[in-house]
């Protein structure tokens, strides 16, 4: 088989004053933090995969987020364009997980699975108040292919059983020219899996900020680190300006 390339899509720059610690979990205090909302494309033989569906400005800011922090980037639309895609075209959405930014799309894809797992899906249905980043209205009615830990999509795409950030997330390896990529289905920075000298001393990741469960959230990064030739931390700003991985 082929080895896939996946391309990064922009969708919503966030400058956030003070906030390093929303990612980089009791630590960088007062430090500031640029993430992204992304979703990623790839083409894993006849099949057109996304992974996630995205988030806007304007979910941004409907959560609180001062208003001169968020920049929007690009629609889904031209982000598909650039890539001579549209909507319709794809076959599959891999959804990390169901938080809000990262469902805005969603309803556009008419002629998709959807891949969630159960535990996401039965949670994000009924969610604790803690877990406050899901709204049904985004995922309800889905034509959702609902799975249990590990899972082979298709030849050269996979989902790994990645929890803690959510219940019931999952990140995605594919196989690349230049070995296994994984995108994060914990909402991290390059940071969370390479920190400073002086934290890796302590340890040797940090989790998100975002969490369900702190020990759920390190064991997923460290099995993350062993299985992954190349890490894609799915809010990292250095993917903004890629246009494919690897």
């Amino acid at each position: 088989m082929k080895h896939i390339e996946i391309h990064p899509i922009p969708l919503v720059s966030i400058d956030a004053e003070y906030e390093k610690p929303k990612m980089t979990y009791l630590f960088n205090y007062g430090q500031n933090v640029n993430f992204y909302y992304y979703v990623w494309f790839l083409e894993a033989g006849a099949k057109k995969i996304l992974v996630d569906a995205g988030g806007t400005a304007e979910m941004a800011i409907a959560l609180g987020r001062p208003r001169e922090s968020v920049k929007h980037v690009q629609t889904l639309e031209e982000g598909f364009a650039k890539l001579g895609l549209k909507p319709v075209d794809i076959d599959i959405v891999i959804l990390t997980h169901l938080h809000l930014d990262h469902l805005a799309y969603a309803r556009q894809f008419t002629n998709a699975k959807f891949i969630v797992q159960e535990d996401e899906l039965n949670f994000a249905r009924n969610p604790h108040p803690a877990g406050r980043f899901y709204e049904k209205g985004l995922f309800e009615g889905l034509d959702f292919e609902v799975v249990n830990g590990d899972y082979q999509i298709t030849e050269g795409v996979k989902v790994l059983f990645t929890p803690g950030h959510t219940s019931g997330g999952q990140s995605v390896a594919v196989e690349t020219a230049k070995g296994i990529a994984v995108i994060t289905g914990l909402c991290c920075i390059q940071e969370n899996f390479q920190p400073s000298e002086e934290i890796r001393k302590v340890m040797p990741v940090i989790v998100p900020g975002v969490h369900l469960d702190v020990i759920k959230s390190y064991d997923s990064m460290i099995r993350i680190k062993e299985i992954a030739d190349i890490i894609i931390e799915n809010h990292d700003p250095r993917f903004a300006n890629v246009s494919k991985i690897p």
